[in-house]
């Protein structure tokens, strides 16, 4: 994992922690099963992350980090 990776995890565990990342897909208005899809994830890894049951971990953790920033983007006004 590069340093810009190692970044991307220590948001994504950070999102996962403080509840923001639940926040973000809910106000995009999307479900569980549609960002687990993307990632791609496990639905029930996803929930286990969004609720801090979890920690988020590896490529797929970067990967969520990165859909959710991404996500934020898009809502920011221009």
């Amino acid at each position: 994992m590069n340093a810009k990776q190692l970044l991307r995890l220590t948001e994504a565990r950070r999102l996962a922690a403080s509840g923001d990342g639940k926040a973000i897909r809910e106000a995009s208005g999307l479900s569980l099963h549609e960002v687990a899809a993307a990632i791609p994830l496990s639905v029930s890894g996803l929930f286990r992350w969004e609720n801090g049951e979890r920690v988020p971990r590896g490529e797929r953790a970067v990967a969520w980090a990165e859909l959710l920033e991404q996500l934020t983007a898009t809502r920011r006004p221009s």
